[in-house]
């Protein structure tokens, strides 16, 4: 007998959390039910995804971050090797007083089941210390947004909590965000099943209302955003 596939819930990704309001309806429906696109670049993602690297293995076993760990290697232009240079220093700064190794919580993505979505895309960078305190660190290179007040209210931090929510699930988990470029960091104790029944849960239930609505009716809108949309081939927008 022939395996049944079942069909995956649809896909929702920070982006999506944060430009739902006001993102092209055809690039938000195909982000929303993965429709297959063009594969986007991600030169701009480049010196962010090596630091996070050299952040994650310098915790490999359980210690305090050096800067030896953050060695770019070859391949990157000489304003980014600055770029990634000044994060690991700032990096080293920010968190050279704890030790603690990472953990791998081995998935890109989470099933949140009460709403019918999946969760997709990286969740900072999840570490314990020696006692089992649990933390995730996310991990800013270059965002325009000022790293202020508390994470929670920031898309990333609460996207992270959501996506740790099994790990971290009965306890407490200290939720970080550093900017890696200007020096800045906010950090939150989060009660993490008080927070996801009070708060979060409410507040993807209430996202994903505003997904569902514009990607019903998903007619295309050009604007600055088609220069970095992978749905750009066949859009009636540029016919």
């Amino acid at each position: 007998m022939a395996a049944i596939e079942v069909e995956a819930p649809p896909r929702v990704t920070p982006a999506l959390l944060r430009w739902a309001d006001t993102m092209c309806p055809r690039r938000l429906e195909g982000l929303y039910t993965d429709r297959r696109g063009n594969r986007p670049p991600d030169a701009r993602f480049r010196v962010a995804n090596r630091v996070f690297e050299s952040a994650r293995l310098a915790h490999l076993e359980l210690a305090v971050p050096s800067p030896a760990a953050f060695s770019a290697g070859a391949g990157l232009e000489p304003e980014e090797q600055a770029v990634y240079d000044a994060a690991g220093r700032w990096y080293v700064a920010l968190f050279g007083d704890r030790a603690v190794r990472a953990v791998d919580l081995d998935d890109w993505e989470s099933t949140v089941e009460e709403v019918g979505v999946r969760l997709v895309g990286p969740a900072g960078l999840p570490v314990e210390d020696a006692a089992g305190n649990l933390e995730v660190r996310i991990l800013r290179v270059g965002a325009r947004r000022i790293v202020t007040g508390d994470p929670l209210e920031s898309i990333e931090g609460r996207f992270a909590v959501m996506r740790a929510a099994e790990w971290a699930a009965g306890g407490t988990l200290r939720l970080c965000v550093a900017d890696l470029v200007q020096g800045a960091l906010v950090e939150r104790d989060v009660d993490v099943d008080d927070v996801l029944a009070q708060e979060l849960q409410p507040w993807l239930a209430e996202r994903v209302a505003v997904i569902r609505e514009r990607a019903a009716d998903a007619a295309p809108r050009p604007g600055l955003e088609c220069a970095h949309c992978r749905y750009v081939a066949g859009c009636g927008a540029h016919a």
